[in-house]
């Protein structure tokens, strides 16, 4: 079998596979309210920077993120479940397949750290007035080359299956690389070449202590691109509707008490008891939920005007809601739930009253935070626009998107 061949067919699938979601993905309102918020996000971030002191830790948060971007360096196989069988016998062929999964990682990787560098260097020229463009190319190509020794020493280490051999490694390159950056762009070069020297140490031991004593781990690469491909199905299912998507709830038993204990046993409670829980153990509903609020603190936080806060406050309630919209497909493969002897009605009604629940409860846990950063006057603002824009959301655009949804 031509292994470069299998390659090119694989990509050219997976190219096709993110090129139709994606399409549907930012084809409605999400790709007006993203590059809103980019836009805000940009203007805000340019006012900030008049206010940054010079004794700002640029190096520390610099090296932090960048080192966590670094230290995250998985390489994409696009392997199956059955190539486990079927391509096991040219286990010894496989080097020029691997090779070209582990450019377009570094491609791919290499985009987020251009990415991150782009955002941050405006607050770098202005906490180091004196550092030159030429610095911040070498610091790129710097974390490039880092990029990759970190690629080649979780390859090695993946092909073991000792667990606590892979928190060490993961925690050991954490802290090297988060370290390296931090000497690499406070130019200490001594204490940069010592934490690099560690670094090529690390790929050494997985090398010879790894690599070389086992197998081909086909279970665990399989297992980690079924991972990232479900990841992916979980963000476009947002959006639209996923039929490949596999559902692994999480347990959460005592929040999934909190949330159903005031609820009645009634047949008309049926739907929203179920989507109550859904929200509760879903992996993504409830941590975006959670991760929307939190961001939406940080910008009352950190916008020092009112109506930028207001304006970001608004558009992530807005958010909130459009995210939520495709809970009512959420069980749309299991046939149990279409049994239930219940008016399809009665299921959009339970869906209106989650998403206009869980919206009312964002402007409560936000209303404090403007009283604190701001004042009551300006919360009290915030609470009344807060009303309006989830009172017009679920009147008018969940009430047709839904009709749309159940065509």
């Amino acid at each position: 079998m031509d292994t470069n061949q299998l390659w090119k067919e694989r990509f050219q699938q997976h190219i096709k596979m993110l090129s139709r979601y994606l399409k549907l993905m930012f084809n409605d309102h999400l790709a007006f309210a993203m590059i809103f918020f980019v836009a805000a996000f940009a203007f805000f971030y340019q006012q900030w920077l008049q206010t940054v002191p010079p004794t700002f830790p640029i190096e520390w948060i610099m090296a932090i993120i960048f080192g966590f971007l670094i230290t995250y360096s998985p390489v994409r196989t696009f392997l199956r479940e059955a190539d486990e069988v079927f391509l096991l016998p040219i286990e010894n062929e496989m080097k020029p397949y691997i090779q070209k999964g582990f450019i377009y990682s570094l491609v791919v990787q290499s985009y987020w750290i251009a990415l991150f560098l782009f955002g941050l260097m405006p607050l770098y020229f202005t906490v180091e007035p004196n550092a030159t463009l030429g610095q911040v190319v070498i610091l790129f190509v710097c974390l490039i080359a880092f990029k990759i020794a970190n690629m080649l020493a979780g390859w090695f280490a993946q092909k073991t299956r000792d667990l606590p051999y892979h928190y060490l490694d993961y925690g050991v390159r954490i802290v090297v690389n988060v370290l390296l950056v931090y000497f690499l762009v406070s130019q200490v070069w001594w204490l940069a070449a010592i934490a690099l020297i560690v670094l090529v140490g690390v790929i050494v031991v997985h090398y010879s202590q790894v690599n070389q004593k086992n197998s081909f781990p086909w279970d665990v690469l399989i297992e980690k691109e079924e991972a990232k491909l479900q990841f992916f199905y979980r963000l476009a299912n947002l959006s639209t509707d996923v039929p490949n998507l596999k559902l692994k709830p999480k347990k959460r038993h005592w929040l999934v008490r909190l949330v159903t204990k005031p609820l009645s046993f009634e047949q008309r409670q049926s739907f929203f008891y179920l989507y109550s829980i859904t929200f509760v153990r879903s992996r993504d509903y409830f941590g975006n939920y959670f991760r929307l609020v939190l961001l939406s603190i940080f910008f009352i936080y950190w916008i020092p005007i009112f109506w930028g806060q207001l304006l970001f406050s608004l558009l992530l309630l807005f958010v909130s809601g459009f995210q939520f919209v495709s809970i009512y497909h959420h069980h749309k493969g299991i046939d149990w739930v279409q049994l239930y002897p219940i008016a399809d009605s009665v299921r959009k009604k339970a869906v209106h009253k989650l998403i206009l629940l869980l919206m009312m409860i964002q402007i409560l846990i936000l209303f404090p935070f403007f009283v604190w950063f701001v004042n009551l006057g300006n919360a009290l603002i915030f609470a009344a626009l807060a009303v309006v824009l989830t009172v017009i959301f679920e009147s008018f655009y969940l009430k047709n998107r839904m009709n749309r949804m159940s065509d």
